[in-house]
C-alpha cells in the first residue's frame, strides 16, 4: 500500500509536469532501487542454504531464487500450496519475496494506464483536476474488482488468494488512490491530522494481534485493517507531518524506516535458516535480531543506498578517489559499518552460547518455523 502511494505520486508528478512518462527511466530507476539488494540477499541465502540445508533443500532454494529474481515468486509459491493448512513442503527462506513480485507485476501495468490516460487528457484538453479524477476512477474500479475477487477467492481457495496478484493488487491500489487525492488530503485541518495518524497506528497495531496464521478471511476482508491503518497514516502526513506524533517522527523510527527494505529482505532467511541450527530459545531470538539488523545495516549503507543514487559520473569520481587514496566514506557509513560488525559479533556470541551448541544431530527442517503470515 505504501509503495503504491509513493510510486504513483512520483508517476503523477512526472506526467503532470511533462505530459508523458519515460518508461525506460521509470523501470531503470525501479530496478536500481529494488534489484541490487534483493539479488545480493538471494545469493547469500543460496550460499547459506548449501551449508545449512541438506542437498534437496539447497536445490529447492536455488529454484525459489530464480523465480524471485524473475519477479514470479508469488505464482511459484501459490503453485506449491505454501501457507495453506495442508501444505507439506518445507518453508522456503525466500518465501517473503512474493510481495516484491506482486509489486513489480503491478508496476508493469499501472504506469501504462497512467500514460494512456495522460495522452487522452492532452488530446481532449482536460484540466489537471479532471485528469486526476479520471485516473482515480480507473484505479477505483481496479481496487473494487480486486477486493471483490479477493473476498471470493479467500473463501474458496485461501492459499491462492494469499499469493494471487489479482486478489492482492487492491492493496497497492489503495495507495495509488491516495496519490490521486493529495490535493484534497493536503487541506486536512492541522488538528485533525494527529487524530487520523494515531487512529491509523491503532489499526495497524490491532491487526498485529487480531490476524495470525489461523485467521479465516485473510487476505480479504481482514487485510482491510492494516491497509486502512496505513492509509490513514499516509493521509495525515500529506502536506505536512502531523503534530503530536512522536512515535513515527522520532529519529529511531525514521531510521528504521530508512533501512526497512534491507531489513525486510534479510529477516526471513535469518529466521528460517537459524531455526534449522538452533532450538527456539532466548538465544535464538537474540541471534536472529542481532544478525538480521547487522546484515540490514551493512546492505543498506554499502549496497542499497549507494547504488540507489549513484550515477556514472559519481562512480567515476569514487573510482578516481580510491585510485589516488583520497576516498573518504561518509561518517554515517563508517558508524553503520562499525555497528554492523558489532551486531554480527553479538550474533556469533549468542549462537555459540546456546545450550544446544554442542549437541549432535541432523538439522531441523525449515518446516519447524511457524508458518505465520
Amino acid at each position: 500500500m505504501i509503495a503504491g502511494f509513493f510510486v504513483t505520486d512520483g508517476l503523477l508528478r512526472t506526467a503532470g509536469e511533462t505530459g508523458t512518462l519515460s518508461f525506460t527511466k521509470f523501470y531503470f530507476d525501479r530496478l536500481r532501487r529494488i534489484v541490487p539488494a534483493a539479488a545480493l540477499v538471494l545469493a547469500l541465502t543460496c550460499a547459506a542454504s548449501i551449508y545449512v540445508l541438506p542437498p534437496p533443500g539447497a536445490r529447492d532454494v536455488g529454484v525459489d531464487a530464480l523465480f524471485a529474481l524473475a519477479f514470479l515468486a508469488n505464482w511459484h509459491f501459490a503453485a506449491q500450496g505454501a501457507y495453506s493448512a495442508t501444505a507439506t513442503e518445507l518453508v522456503s527462506p525466500l518465501q517473503h519475496y512474493w510481495p516484491l513480485s506482486i509489486e513489480e507485476q503491478f508496476y508493469f501495468v499501472w504506469p501504462a494506464l497512467i500514460f494512456v490516460i495522460s495522452l487522452i487528457a492532452v488530446r481532449w484538453a482536460w484540466s489537471h483536476a479532471r485528469w486526476l479524477l479520471v485516473t482515480g476512477a480507473v484505479m477505483g474500479v481496479v481496487v473494487a474488482a480486486s477486493l471483490g475477487f479477493a473476498v471470493y477467492e479467500t473463501a474458496s481457495s485461501p492459499a491462492w488468494a494469499f499469493f494471487n496478484t489479482f486478489s492482492r493488487v487492491w492493496e497497492l491500489g489503495v495507495g495509488a488512490l491516495l496519490a490521486t487525492a493529495t490535493g484534497a488530503l493536503s487541506r486536512i485541518p492541522v488538528l485533525l491530522k494527529p487524530v487520523l495518524s494515531w487512529a491509523g497506528v491503532g489499526l495497524i497495531g490491532a491487526s498485529m494481534f487480531l490476524i495470525d496464521a489461523e485467521t479465516a478471511g485473510f487476505p480479504a476482508p481482514w487485510a482491510l485493517l492494516p491497509v486502512a491503518g496505513a492509509a490513514l497514516v499516509i493521509a495525515a502526513g500529506v502536506g505536512g507531518e502531523p503534530i503530536l506524533q512522536g512515535l513515527l517522527r522520532n529519529r529511531a523510527c525514521t531510521y528504521l524506516g530508512d533501512i526497512s527494505y534491507s531489513l525486510y529482505l534479510v529477516h526471513w532467511p535469518v529466521v528460517v535458516l537459524l531455526a534449522t541450527m538452533m532450538a527456539t530459545s532466548a538465544y535464538y531470538y537474540a541471534t536472529v535480531l542481532a544478525l538480521a539488523f547487522g546484515l540490514a545495516l551493512a546492505i543498506y549503507h554499502l549496497v542499497e543506498n549507494p547504488l540507489r543514487y549513484a550515477g556514472r559520473q559519481r562512480a567515476r569520481e569514487i573510482r578516481d578517489e580510491i585510485k589516488h587514496g583520497l576516498y573518504q566514506p561518509e561518517r554515517a557509513t563508517k558508524v553503520a559499518v562499525v555497528a554492523a560488525l558489532a551486531l554480527l559479533a553479538v550474533s556469533l556470541i549468542t549462537y555459540a552460547m546456546r545450550p544446544d551448541a554442542y549437541e549432535r544431530g541432523a538439522p531441523r527442517p525449515p518446516a519447524a518455523v511457524v508458518q505465520a503470515r
